[in-house]
């Protein structure tokens, strides 16, 4: 699994991460189907590295760090032909969630996350 000890506030990411997994999956029942218990476990793993750019643009005050590490998975998942609608569900789940963490990431991430959503969407084909 990625390194998520890096992360800081560890054990609330780690619940987030699976309260949001489990939305994906609730949202798009298809996907236990289509990729099965690896699947889930790719999107946590995924969903970590979310929260590692988010932390890593934080520090840095960069946004476009994450927004550049979403902009690559698009890539990654529309060449492997990988609806990105689960990925906007999923960064949509964060955004509802990243209250949980100390206030002064909140606003930041909230921003980063909503641009990501809003360039998936743009990119997005109908």
């Amino acid at each position: 699994m990625y390194q998520t000890r890096i992360l800081e506030h560890q054990d609330i990411i780690d619940r987030l991460v699976s309260e949001i997994a489990n939305s994906v999956f609730e949202e798009h029942p298809g996907l236990v189907e289509l990729y099965g218990e690896k699947g889930r476990s790719q999107a946590m793993a995924d969903l970590q590295k979310h929260f590692h750019f988010l932390q890593t643009a934080f520090r840095m005050q960069a946004p476009e760090i994450f927004t550049d590490h979403v902009k690559w998975l698009y890539n990654v998942l529309s060449s492997r032909r990988i609806d990105i609608r689960y990925v906007i569900t999923g960064l949509s789940e964060m955004k509802k969630r990243v209250g949980q963490l100390p206030p002064v990431k909140e606003s930041f991430y909230c921003s980063c996350i909503s641009e990501a959503i809003h360039w998936l969407s743009e990119s997005c084909p109908s």
